[in-house]
Formats: C-alpha cells, structure tokens, sequence
C-alpha cells in the first residue's frame, strides 16, 4: 500500500509541474536547471579527517599520509584538515560543532577513516570501506555570491532505508603554507624532527616517502614544502555539523527508497559557505559536501557518502 500511495504522490506532483510548465523560465525552473544534468557517482568516496591541526607539529606528518592515501587510490579519497580550537583563521564554533557532532566522541589527534577513528592497518580499511557498495551518492554546485558561495546539492538514495535519517551539510576548505599570513591566520607549525625540517626557510620534509602502490615510485620527497591540506574553514552547519534533516524535506518522512533524489526545484538542497580571512588567502579552495545516516538504536550519526571539488 506504501509503494502504491508513492506511485500515487509522485504522479500527482508530476501533473503539478506540468501544468505550470507555462511559468515565466529562471535559472530555478526545472527546465533550465544545471543540476537536473549533474551526474552522481555510485561509488563509495573515503574522507580522510586529519584531527592533528594545522598548529600541531604532527600536521606534517599527516599531510604526507594525504598524499600517500591520495595516490594509494586516486580520485576516491578526500580530505579534511580540523583545525586547532585556539586558531582564530577559521570561523569562530566550527571546530566546537565538529568535535561533538562528527566523532563518535572526542577524537585523538590521527587520521580518521570518514568519521570513525582507525585502530587497523589504514589501506587495510581503506580497502574494506571502498569495496563496500554505497547507500547514498552525492554532487553539488558552487557559485560565488560575493561575501559567501552558495552550494546546491544533489542526493540520489541507492537503496530502501525504512528507520533511517539522513542529514546533509556542506564545508569550505583551504590548502595553505604552514606560516603566519597576517591578520589573525596563522598556519605556521614547529618542524617534527625526523618527519620535517626547515630548509631554505621553509618547512619541508626531511624524507621520502613511498608509495603503498608501487614501493619503487616516491609519493612525497626530502626537501618537498609541507602544504596544510583541506582546513575546514566554515559552514552554516555551525549549530549541528551534520548538517540538514532530510526527514523535513522528503513528503515520506523517514521512508527512502532506491532511486530518490533530492535537491531538485521540489526539494532544494542549498547552503550558505561564508568567506573567511583564511579563504580569502588560502591557496586552493575546496568544497565537501557529505550525507550521513542515523539509524533507529545507534547513537552514532555515521558519515555514508561524500564529494569534494576544488572552487578556487
């Protein structure tokens, strides 16, 4: 009876758009709308969150393993640097928002696999996560509104979720040199000896570092500069960094099936990335935009899917 109400809803809202099909056209008009066309991977990508800080010492270390993860599969890692709760180039609660709403509890300084610390052989899980088939795919669009980019995303459910809640929220990242811009951004960091020195004035690394891959190749080089990748910088999610309840938008509440989408003119997914002094002079720019799932009985809100483009 479920399906057949479905059916009946999704028809009856089909019959709605076409009888204001005669509307004056806009960029928001289904007709003309860039996100109609956007593809969605049905694959499972891997964020890899550095919860060192870019302050800390060790943040060097840990954006060699970026590196090192990036090229042991390429194109399905991400990244995302925390920064330090004391550092004022980011916007003011974010890192408070993440560390009591994104862990499963407070994270240890590490690598974490999506949202979960790893206690196993990193590529090991990293193996396990990316052969799993995914239940949720996403994609986004990015537009400068001057003080801040607007992100419309688009969610496509890859399977039937009856006691699910998903939520939604997108994040402005940084790639940056770890020294003092000025103005209250400071990314400079201590070198980690053995790991990372300073070399010409500049903190480099004091190694090379394989590949997992092809042990004869070298991924990061002695005298390489050490970059601080993917700073979370900011997000409207500030509140509860999970982000959006897709339960308030779906017209079936908790109910899902495979093959539902949202962000569309029925169920607009956007939110608002304000600019920062850091953003303003980080040296590449990225958006992520990431779903998690929260299932009846589990108090762990886990991070399903995510996509990461760079803006700038």
């Amino acid at each position: 009876m479920k399906s057949v109400t479905k059916i009946s809803l999704l028809f009856f809202s089909f019959l709605l758009i076409l009888t204001s099909c005669k509307r004056e056209s806009s960029n928001d008009d289904a007709n003309g709308d860039p996100l109609l066309s956007l593809p969605i991977e049905e694959k499972t990508f891997i964020l890899l969150t550095n919860t060192f800080g870019p302050n800390d010492p060790n943040s060097g270390g840990a954006a060699a393993l970026f590196q090192v993860y990036n090229d042991y599969l390429p194109g399905r890692i991400f990244m995302m640097n925390i920064p330090s709760q004391n550092n004022v180039a980011y916007k003011a609660g974010v890192t408070d928002s993440v560390i009591n709403t994104f862990f499963k509890k407070p994270p240890v300084p590490a690598l974490h696999l999506n949202n979960e610390f790893v206690d196993l052989d990193l590529a090991e899980k990293i193996d396990l996560v990316s052969n799993r088939s995914p239940n949720v795919g996403v994609n986004h669009l990015v537009a400068d509104k001057g003080d801040y980019y607007e992100v419309r995303a688009k969610v496509k459910i890859l399977d039937f979720f009856y006691t699910s809640s998903f939520y939604i929220t997108s994040y402005l990242l940084g790639d940056f040199e770890p020294k003092d811009y000025g103005g209250g951004v400071n990314f400079s960091t201590q070198p980690l000896p053995g790991v990372t020195e300073i070399s010409n004035g500049r903190l480099s690394y004091a190694l090379d570092v394989k590949s997992l891959r092809d042990t004869s190749r070298v991924v990061v080089r002695k005298g390489d500069p050490v970059m601080h990748y993917r700073v979370l910088l900011s997000t409207d999610s500030v509140a509860f960094a999970p982000g959006l309840l897709l339960d308030t938008i779906n017209i079936f509440g908790r109910s899902f099936d495979a093959g539902d989408i949202f962000g569309l003119q029925q169920t607009p997914l956007r939110f608002k990335l304000p600019k920062t002094p850091a953003s303003e002079v980080a040296a590449n720019l990225y958006v992520v935009t990431m779903v998690f799932r929260k299932e009846d009985g589990d108090q762990q809100i886990r991070l399903e899917n995510s996509y990461q483009t760079r803006i700038r």
